[in-house]
């Protein structure tokens, strides 16, 4: 956690735990050579902060140390970004800490988590739903940040602040139990403890310990395979080589694929499982939807061997009205895709029917006056299977076709309309029936950089 002569940052406070581990550290100043400094924030979310504020400062200065003191607004911060309270104090105080660490030099920030603090942690994450990550609690070490009191049971801290009649502030929304890490310290670790083991929060920190070691040693080794399998991209993107993902174990594809989005996105705020496993479903040979929306304005996009995740603003409209020979190719630069046309007769096709990046049409009634282009005001399409035509705009929401590449999506159409919002669906119209004498196939190819499309061809 220290070596001799690091400067510290103590995050005060006022509470029990704080203060103890303000007042350790002050004791170990001399024998660690260490540099001291106190931090303390102002939530502004209990009419008492001003006062805790107050003695945060008092106590810092009685001991000879300064304090840096801020107030901030959480409030507002937390009905701005829809956060819990709890969330909103922890970004805040953080950010905070950091920020002021790195004006003072700080080598380290240390914060007073107990051991019933792990055991709260370790049991909030369990009742969530959590991986090992989750349930390895808060690690002792994750520099800069030290938890010095992380192995320290509240009641010892309690002693220590009674024998060493030191004060320290009592928080009043600790009690409140419409908080559920409240609810599982005063109601749900006291009844486990009572009649299940007396020294639970002993063993949930053993266990807590022991799960972060296993998620340590999968991350060394999904981190080599994040690293192989990933491709140069360009600045907000990133691309993955799906058939280095694919063969790996369940539990070593969700870290690499985490490690993937955590490098575009910054962080992980905002992805859950639900998120990570309809990922998982892009990777699967035949599967369906093409296009992933996450939170924060990222898109996951598999493009034939590729995964690419995107994060950027919208891209703009583009204009695309061409030609498509058929039977012919025709190669969209701009939108950077090439659609492939063929014929073959009704009694010469092999089933299944194909669907995603390939489709087949009823070749008479598409005709060959066919044209590939971007969509349109007024644009409509009746959908294969459906009784109805619908606004275009509206099949593509309902279709859950990201807003970033709806401007930019190929249509093939005719005089009589949208035969195929390509790789997405085709229209009744147009569909194969058993009165079909001819069967146009188009093909979807998407172009991912570096890879020539006459490669990608040459296996259609």
């Amino acid at each position: 956690m220290l070596e001799r002569g690091h400067t510290l940052l103590i995050a005060v406070s006022g509470g029990p735990d704080s203060m103890v581990l303000l007042h350790t550290l002050w004791h170990l100043r001399e024998p660690f050579a260490l540099k001291l400094f106190v931090a303390h924030l102002n939530h502004q979310m209990r009419p008492s902060a001003a006062e805790d504020a107050l003695f945060v400062e008092t106590t810092a200065h009685d001991l000879g140390l300064l304090c840096i003191c801020k107030t901030l607004d959480v409030p507002t911060y937390q009905r701005q970004r829809k956060l819990s309270p709890e969330e909103a104090a922890r970004q805040v105080r953080y950010a905070f800490l950091r920020a002021t660490a790195a004006q003072l030099g700080a080598d380290r920030i240390a914060v007073g988590h107990t051991a019933d603090d792990q055991a709260e942690t370790v049991l909030f994450h369990l009742l969530r739903g959590s991986g090992l990550r989750g349930l390895g609690g808060m690690p002792p070490v994750r520099v800069p940040i030290i938890r010095p009191l992380i192995r320290v049971l509240r009641r010892d801290v309690l002693e220590y602040l009674r024998t060493q009649r030191l004060p320290f502030r009592e928080d009043p929304t600790n009690g409140q139990r419409q908080y559920t890490r409240n609810r599982i310290r005063l109601d749900l670790l006291p009844a486990l403890r009572q009649h299940y083991n007396p020294r639970l929060v002993q063993a949930l920190c053993t266990t807590a310990q022991l799960l972060a070691d296993d998620e340590a040693a999968l991350q060394a080794v999904s981190h080599q395979r994040f690293l192989a399998a990933r491709r140069p991209a360009a600045p907000e993107q990133g691309q993955l080589t799906i058939a280095e993902v694919t063969p790996l174990p369940p539990a070593l594809q969700r870290r690499v694929l985490r490690e993937a989005l955590s490098e575009v996105m910054g962080s992980l705020q905002g992805v859950t499982h639900t998120h990570i496993a309809a990922i998982l479903a892009l990777l699967r040979v035949g599967a369906g939807n093409k296009w992933l929306r996450l939170p924060r304005g990222v898109v996951v996009e598999r493009r034939y061997g590729v995964l690419l995740i995107h994060r950027q603003a919208p891209l703009a409209a583009v204009d695309v009205d061409v030609p498509l020979p058929v039977p012919g190719v025709c190669r969209v630069e701009a939108l950077g895709v090439t659609v492939v046309s063929d014929l073959f007769r009704h009694d010469a096709a092999a089933g299944p029917f194909p669907t995603g990046e390939v489709t087949w049409l009823d070749a008479e009634r598409v005709g060959h006056d066919v044209r590939v282009r971007t969509r349109r005001a007024g644009d409509r399409l009746r959908p294969l299977g459906s009784v109805y035509a619908k606004k275009l705009k509206a099949f593509l929401i309902d279709a859950k076709v990201p807003r970033v590449v709806r401007d930019r999506l190929p249509l093939v159409v005719t005089s009589a309309g949208i035969a195929w919002v390509a790789g997405v669906r085709p229209a009744e119209w147009a569909k194969v029936t058993p009165a079909t004498r001819v069967i146009l196939r188009l093909t979807l190819l998407r172009h991912v950089p570096g890879e020539a499309v006459a490669t990608v061809l040459e296996g259609t």
